[in-house]
């Protein structure tokens, strides 16, 4: 190896080194406070060491636009795209015709950044009696702090940059979050949906707006801290379930981590298919619940070490809807390829198999056929694919089923482009038939102002 080389590597080291370590090297460098031959060498390497990955991220970001620009030209010709939409250099289309008011997401930029900070737009501030919240903990804390409408009333867009802007996780898995909780329960035209129950403040333009808690969708049984659908209120909070949560969590050092949700979801599943009479664990419930909790552990640890989802960082989001105290989101993307990784690891560190099926009855539940026993990364990501693709014609309102044709431009142009890369079979996914249709209607929290776990009513 030639000198200027290894002198490289050792540089790339050092800065690799320096970032990666809990010593605030870097931080005493920037401040002056370390021998001036010792801050030039930290400065240097780090110089040297960011114009390598950048290097690196541009050469990718160019592969991935280039393979979007071909499979974008493949819809084409297909004749996928008549409402428009695709993706092009990383960024979703406009769509056009009864789509043509539904804004799309963009891209927001990533980097370690507190979240609100003092940023005076984005305090806390607790909902009010029209305020509508829901099941899911992140989405009611981005509506108490402004990053979405207070009211609980989102958009497609809007939800999908406020989850890039808050948490960090990249364009492709806020974008595909998003179009779930719209065919979930919104307004596909206008990309209007509640964050909880049915509200009058949601256009029904193809027909009523159900709101995201609508079992079955992007609510299903076994969540982290909501009871099944059968038992009650799916979107209140259970403190019981928190608190046996944290009781898991203490066998692992006190993180809510892969090992801690190994084990509680093998539980979930097992009082769910032993006391709920209609317990559905289809592949909605495979890819919604696991994916429920490894966002745990890479959403909410804080961004100055995303490795930690330890109880002062993740217990805000649950007993108080709100963000940390000096809380930082992660400084890299987290996309739906990492989000596959980690529903495949998940699954194969948990102590039992946890087999999709259906309750029909209780002690009568009948497996669908689908083997757990050792799934790929891409495998898992499909899962993902699966659940908003595969099975939409059995859980769409009404108005949408009716619409049909709608739905599958705004998946094609929406969704899709993303999971391109995963070559999931997602092209053959059924039309609905004349009972497809659901027209259960979602549910608001009872109460929506949640102090330590308690609601304030």
């Amino acid at each position: 190896m030639a000198y200027s080389s290894m002198k490289t590597f050792a540089l790339l080291a050092l800065a690799s080194t320096v970032a990666a370590s809990p010593c605030p090297y870097g931080a005493l460098a920037e401040r002056g406070a370390l021998p001036k031959a010792e801050a030039d060498k930290f400065f240097a390497a780090r110089a040297e060491r960011d114009v390598s990955l950048g290097d690196v991220k541009l050469s990718k970001r160019e592969a991935e636009h280039a393979a979007q620009e071909q499979f974008y030209k493949r819809q084409i010709d297909l004749g996928d795209l008549l409402l428009g939409g695709g993706l092009l250099n990383g960024v979703l289309q406009p769509f056009s015709g009864v789509l043509a008011d539904l804004d799309v997401p963009v891209p927001q930029e990533f980097s370690l950044k507190e979240i609100p900070g003092d940023d005076a737009a984005h305090q806390y501030v607790a909902p009010g009696k029209t305020d509508v919240r829901g099941m899911c903990p992140t989405l009611n804390t981005m509506a108490n702090h402004g990053y979405i409408s207070h009211t609980g009333i989102t958009t497609f867009a809007e939800a999908a940059n406020a989850c890039q802007i808050t948490l960090g996780f990249g364009y492709d898995t806020c974008s595909f979050l998003s179009a779930l909780g719209l065919l979930a329960g919104g307004d596909l035209v206008s990309g209007a949906y509640s964050i909880g129950g049915a509200d009058s403040r949601v256009p029904n333009t193809l027909g009523p707006s159900l709101g995201i808690s609508k079992h079955g969708f992007f609510e299903v049984d076994n969540s982290i801290s909501r009871e099944d659908y059968y038992f009650g209120n799916q979107a209140d909070f259970r403190l019981d379930r928190w608190e046996e949560l944290v009781s898991i969590t203490q066998k692992y050092d006190g993180e809510f981590g892969n090992s801690a949700f190994a084990e509680e979801r093998v539980l979930r599943y097992n009082d769910a298919k032993n006391n709920n009479p209609e317990f559905d664990a289809g592949i909605r419930w495979l890819a919604v619940t696991n994916a429920e909790r490894v966002f745990i552990f890479r959403a909410l640890p804080n961004g100055t070490h995303e490795t930690l989802a330890d109880y002062q960082n993740v217990a805000p989001f649950y007993l108080n809807e709100t963000f940390p105290e000096e809380w930082f989101r992660r400084a890299n993307a987290y996309s739906l390829a990492e989000t596959g990784t980690d529903i495949a690891n998940l699954l194969a560190s948990s102590s039992e198999i946890t087999t999709p099926g259906v309750n029909e009855g209780v002690d009568n539940f009948v497996p669908l056929g689908i083997d757990l026993g050792s799934v790929t990364p891409t495998e898992a990501t499909c899962f993902l694919a699966s659940a908003i693709f595969d099975e939409t014609p059995g859980f769409l309102a009404p108005g949408l089923v009716d619409n049909f044709n709608v739905v599958e431009a705004f998946l094609n142009g929406a969704v899709a482009p993303f999971f391109a890369p995963f070559d999931c079979a997602i092209s053959g996914y059924a039309q609905p038939g004349a009972n497809a249709s659901s027209s259960t209607t979602g549910v608001s929290t009872d109460c929506n102002i949640l102090v330590n776990g308690v609601y304030q009513c």
